[in-house]
C-alpha cells in the first residue's frame, strides 16, 4: 500500500469518525439519573427544583461537596439527597452533617441501595415491603395520596409524616445535629411525575418547601448522580465531560479506536499475507546454508544423518581413487572405517580431518 493511498485511508476515518460524533450528539439525549434535578423525565427532579425558586426560596445545586470555606450554603438551609447513585462516605456525610448543624434540615428520600445504607448510618431501621402502590396519608389525615415504596421506616425517637392504612411509616421527622432530619422511603413523591398528584404536592410544599424564618434555600446533593452537564456555568469541566459529552470529544474517541483497528488489521501480524521468497531471491550465501544445517542437525542430537553423508562422500571418493594410489586407498578405507564407528560429535570431527589430510 503506498503512502499516498493510506494517508487517504487514515483521512477518510477521521472524517466519518467526525460524522459519527456529530449525528450521535444531535440525535440521541444523555441519560440522566434518578432524582437529578437536570432532569425533565418522569423520574427527575427538575420541576422540584424550579418549584422551590417560585415559591421565593434560593434554591441551589451542588455539583461538589460543600465545605465550611467555600460553601454558598446559609443558616437554615434545606439540602435534599434525592435517590443517590453512589455510596455516600465519611467525608459526605460529614459535609451533609453541616447542614443541620446550622440549623438547617437534612432531607433523605429514595430506595436505592445507596439510600438505604446512608439511612441506617443515621440511626433510622428501614424495613424492606413488597413493592406495590400504596395509599398514604399525613396521621392528621389532611394530605392523602398514592405512592409506591419498597421500604418502611421506624424510629422510636421520631414522629411520622406519612403512614399508611396498616400503621407503617414511610415518612418520618426527627431532631438531628441541631436541626432536622426528614427521611422518606420513596423518591416518588418528590419526582416530576409525582408531583402532578396535587395530594403529593401538597405534601411536599408542606413539608419541603414552606418559607419560613430559619428557612430560605434549597441545595439539591448532584455528587451522587455522577452527572453535571457542561453547559452549567458552576460545574467544573474535565477531560471525561469533553471526549464524552461533545461532538468534538466523541468523534476523536470514534478516530481513535478506528485508527487502532485499521492500523491493527493493516499490521505484519493480521495484515495481507506476505509472499514467500523463492531460494534464489535470499541474500543468504550458501555458506550461511550450510551453517544453518549444520547447527540444527546438532542442536536435534542427529548425528546420524551426518555421519552417513559423510560416509557415502569418502566412499565415493575412495571408488574414485582405486588402484591408482594404494596408500591413499589405504589410508581413506581406514579413515572411513573411524567416520562408521564414530560415536560422538568429537569422534565425527576427528575422523573426518583424517579423512581430509589424505588428500
Amino acid at each position: 500500500m503506498s503512502r499516498v493511498h493510506s494517508s487517504m485511508v487514515l483521512l477518510g476515518i477521521c472524517v466519518v469518525a467526525l460524522l459519527i460524533g456529530v449525528l450521535r450528539l444531535a440525535t440521541q439525549r444523555p441519560v440522566l439519573p434518578a432524582g437529578s434535578s437536570y432532569s425533565t423525565d418522569a423520574s427527575g427532579t427538575q420541576a422540584l427544583y424550579e418549584w422551590s425558586a417560585r415559591v421565593g426560596l434560593d434554591a441551589r445545586r451542588l455539583p461538589d461537596l460543600p465545605t465550611p470555606s467555600t460553601s454558598p450554603i446559609h443558616t437554615g438551609t434545606t439540602l435534599l439527597v434525592l435517590q443517590p447513585d453512589s455510596a455516600i462516605d465519611g467525608a459526605a456525610r460529614a459535609a451533609f452533617d453541616a447542614i443541620p448543624k446550622q440549623q438547617g434540615t437534612l432531607v433523605v428520600a429514595g430506595d436505592s441501595l445507596s439510600w438505604v445504607l446512608y439511612v441506617r448510618s443515621l440511626g433510622v431501621a428501614v424495613e424492606p415491603i413488597r413493592p406495590a402502590s400504596i395509599d398514604v396519608a399525613t396521621p392528621d389525615g389532611a394530605l392523602a395520596f398514592a405512592t409506591v415504596a419498597r421500604y418502611r421506616l421506624r424510629d422510636a425517637a421520631a414522629e411520622p409524616l406519612l403512614i399508611t392504612a396498616d400503621g407503617a411509616w414511610l415518612a418520618l421527622r426527627k431532631p438531628y445535629q441541631g436541626g432536622e432530619l426528614i427521611v422518606i422511603a420513596t423518591p416518588e413523591p418528590l419526582l416530576n411525575a409525582g408531583l402532578r398528584d396535587d395530594g403529593a404536592a401538597r405534601f411536599v410544599l408542606r413539608e419541603i418547601l414552606s418559607p419560613d424564618v430559619n428557612h430560605q434555600a434549597v441545595a439539591f446533593d448532584e455528587v451522587h448522580h455522577g452527572f453535571i452537564p457542561i453547559a452549567d456555568p458552576g460545574a467544573s469541566v474535565t477531560l471525561t465531560d469533553v471526549l464524552f459529552h461533545t461532538a468534538p470529544g466523541q468523534a476523536i474517541v470514534y478516530a481513535a479506536v478506528l485508527l487502532f483497528v485499521y492500523l491493527l488489521l493493516s499490521g505484519r501480524r493480521l495484515g495481507p499475507a506476505v509472499t514467500a521468497r523463492a531460494p534464489h531471491e535470499t541474500r543468504r550465501t550458501m555458506f550461511e546454508h550450510i551453517q544453518m544445517m549444520a547447527n540444527l542437525y546438532r542442536r536435534a542430537g542427529h548425528l546420524d544423518a551426518v555421519r552417513d553423508a559423510f560416509t557415502r562422500h569418502y566412499a565415493r571418493l575412495l571408488a574414485r581413487v582405486g588402484n591408482g594410489s594404494p596408500g591413499r586407498a589405504t589410508a581413506l578405507t581406514r579413515a572411513l572405517e573411524k567416520i562408521e564407528t564414530a560415536r560422538s560429535e568429537a569422534d565425527l570431527i576427528e575422523a573426518v580431518g583424517v579423512a581430509s589430510d589424505t588428500r
